[in-house]
């Protein structure tokens, strides 16, 4: 399964150095030694800190959360006192300053031993384009790094304890300090990774909704990872079996004719749902976008299609528009990029924050024509939650004057948004939906199974959201467009997907 990841944001201690263990030998002497002090002072001991300590109340979780989590395991109640308490004074702060003082011993002592193989894996996805955050709780981050020699160059931000006091973030299992990470890389919790070896960071990975967290295998078990909420578990990132989507050029993509063989054995064991775009996949693009028509044969070829797999089509054009043209009673339409949908049995579904901007269209259309009046070839589509302003009849050194008009008003609209297409511009509501939403939606419609698999094919920019997005599923590009692209295979032409067609109609006649 290949995932859509921007970003891989990682914890410090005990995934990029070794210093877990140097940490645990530092509370020892901090916790043993205040021990000792209780003992001469006639105050009542504890039980000594133990590696099972480590894990449960202090690894990964911010140095004076540590100390109160431990003390609290052993019954005592001290006052937390300033952080600029010396490390002899019995509060919270003053233990956990004494521990500061006691690791930068052992590290001066013992050096800091770097995870290579993790190190390594991570400087391969970042020459994939991927972005990579650091995060630690502890204060003394930028001079382990410093020392490990990792100071330059493979972190795009580092996140440390100390920003995480000036920022009065919470500590984990909260998951502010990956939030601001994921901020400070620009990408959304949902296209990034969280790498993680205490229990309490993969909570906080799972907890701030991120797409995937990686938990490794140190103090804590697989098992015990697992279920606390890493998606994978593995001692070092190099075990790890996952592909990133990314975008390439149409040019390199391999053909899906070429490779069906390939595709069947990997992908079609079972029947996949199949998701369509209309034009320049069913139907050629046409110079005026009223005249779209598919032919006979395609429209039989979808027939035959539909009566072996779940097949939806899934367009920009509005979704009466696209039921009139194809003409295939039980399937399902999505139209205007997946705003509204219909299926057999009745179904229908309009997205309701959609409904909530339709007044704006009824302003913006308007403006626009008056805006563009003077642009000779410009043609208006109007649907009812998406206004489409054509120019593929515009004369070439006019397109840029288009886009810069429709740009221009749209400053104004917050509440909508333009998408680019092949000679089109999308004027749509300013929400999170396009075509790849709308297909994970219609997944969960039509299959009952957990993950089902699903084949999407189209030709325009606007089925990228679907390649990129949509999990579990195979994207297959037909011909090219203007952009790179995150589909897994490509079509040359509609004749191909014809083609392509009748070989996922023959397989199952086998």
């Amino acid at each position: 399964m290949k995932y859509l990841i921007k970003a891989a944001i990682t914890d410090l201690d005990g995934v990029i150095t070794q210093t877990a263990g140097q940490h645990k030998k530092a509370w020892k002497k901090t916790f043993d030694g205040y021990n000792e002090r209780r003992k001469k002072e006639g105050k009542e001991s504890f039980l000594p800190f133990t590696d099972e300590d480590y894990a449960r109340h202090i690894d990964g979780i911010p140095r004076y959360d540590g100390v109160k989590n431990f003390l609290a395991s052993r019954g005592l109640d001290l006052p937390f006192g300033s952080p600029k308490d010396q490390p002899d004074r019995e509060s919270v702060c003053g233990i956990g300053n004494l521990k500061n003082l006691v690791f930068g011993k052992v590290v001066a002592e013992e050096g800091v031993q770097v995870n290579q193989k993790n190190v390594e894996q991570l400087r391969a996805w970042k020459e994939q384009g991927i972005r990579i955050g650091l995060i630690s709780s502890s204060r003394n981050c930028r001079k382990i790094l410093r020392i490990a020699g990792l100071e330059n160059g493979l972190f795009d931000t580092v996140v440390d304890g100390n920003t995480s006091a000036e920022r009065n973030f919470p500590g984990k299992p909260a998951p502010d300090i990956f939030l601001e990470a994921a901020k400070e890389l620009q990408v959304k919790p949902k296209e990034a990774l969280i790498i993680e070896d205490a229990l309490a960071g993969v909570e906080a990975g799972k907890n701030g909704n991120f797409r995937l967290v990686i938990g490794i295998e140190n103090a804590s078990s697989k098992e015990e990872l697992l279920e606390h909420g890493a998606q994978f578990a593995v001692k070092n990132l190099q075990e790890l079996e996952i592909e990133f989507k990314r975008g390439r050029e149409a040019a390199e993509l391999p053909s899906a004719l070429e490779h069906f063989s390939e595709i069947s054995k990997k992908h079609l064991q079972k029947k996949p749902l199949l998701f369509l775009d209309f034009d320049g996949t069913l139907a050629p693009i046409v110079e005026h976008h009223a005249d779209a028509a598919i032919s006979e044969e395609m429209r039989e070829l979808v027939k035959r299609l539909a009566e072996i797999y779940p097949v939806a089509v899934i367009s920009g054009r509005g979704m009466a528009d696209v039921k009139k043209r194809l003409k295939l009673p039980g399937i399902y339409y999505a139209g205007s990029h997946g705003y509204e949908i219909s299926g057999p049995n009745g179904f229908f579904r309009e997205n309701e924050e959609a409904q909530k901007v339709l007044p704006f269209f009824n302003e913006i259309e308007p403006l626009m024509r008056e805006k563009l009046k003077e642009i000779e070839g410009v043609d208006f589509e109007r649907k009812k939650f998406t206004l489409a302003i054509h120019y593929r009849q515009v004369k070439p050194e006019q397109e840029q004057e288009v886009r810069k008009t429709v740009s221009n008003v749209l400053k104004d609209y917050s509440e909508l948004a333009g998408a680019g297409g092949k000679k089109v511009i999308e004027i749509r509501p300013n929400i999170d939906w396009h075509k790849g939403k709308a297909v994970e939606f219609l997944k969960s419609v039509i299959s009952e199974e957990e993950e089902p698999f699903s084949i999407y094919v189209g030709d325009d920019v606007t089925d990228e959201d679907a390649f990129r997005e949509v999990e579990h599923g195979l994207g297959i590009l037909v011909g090219e467009h203007s952009q790179n692209t995150y589909a897994d295979y490509s079509l040359q032409d509609l004749e191909d997907v014809k083609i392509f067609f009748r070989k996922l109609i023959s397989r199952e006649g086998t």
